[in-house]
């Protein structure tokens, strides 16, 4: 079965492509891999195997492997929708330097990046498997300058906390 977005969309009717694309775009990204799932299940897997969709749905994967033979598993657990839960389009951070939100949907990350880099993006993105694309996602969307304004105040404080163990 397939893994990832592209392979997925590779499977699809022209229509269902689209179809696919535009759910892929607004899920937010830790939540991509059980869309990538229910678009993956040959028609009728629900009625013929329902204890091995539904582990898997529940975010069970245990005995799943990837092309390489590695154990496969989601960073996080499916949305309780029983409980009405619902995945954030945004991730937050604190640290070091504020508060800071940056996209955590395709859509989002398209938008936010510029042209240059759009077309890295999508190819990273058509080609990491489901499981990783969380962080594929987290690293796209993460603005650079941020993460390289925190990461010199990082080297600073790290640089000002050595100084004061020398004099000691």
């Amino acid at each position: 079965m397939p893994s990832s977005i592209g392979g997925v969309r590779a499977e699809l009717e022209p229509e269902k492509a689209a179809e696919f694309d535009a759910v892929v775009a607004r899920t937010p990204a830790k939540h991509l891999v059980y869309v990538i799932l229910d678009w993956t299940l040959p028609p009728g897997a629900a009625e013929s195997d329902a204890t091995t969709v539904g582990r898997l749905r529940s975010g069970d994967f245990s005995g799943v492997r990837d092309g390489d033979g590695k154990p496969v598993a989601p960073t996080h657990p499916p949305l309780d929708e029983v409980e009405g839960e619902t995945a954030p389009t945004v991730w937050s951070t604190g640290f070091p330097v504020g508060a800071k939100t940056f996209p955590a949907t395709i859509e989002g990350i398209r938008q936010a990046l510029d042209e240059d880099r759009r077309a890295e993006f999508e190819a990273e993105i058509s080609r990491t498997p489901g499981h990783e694309l969380t962080y594929a996602a987290l690293r796209w969307g993460y603005p650079p300058e941020d993460l390289a304004e925190e990461d010199a105040l990082v080297a600073e404080l790290r640089a000002a906390y050595q100084g004061q163990g020398e004099g000691r």
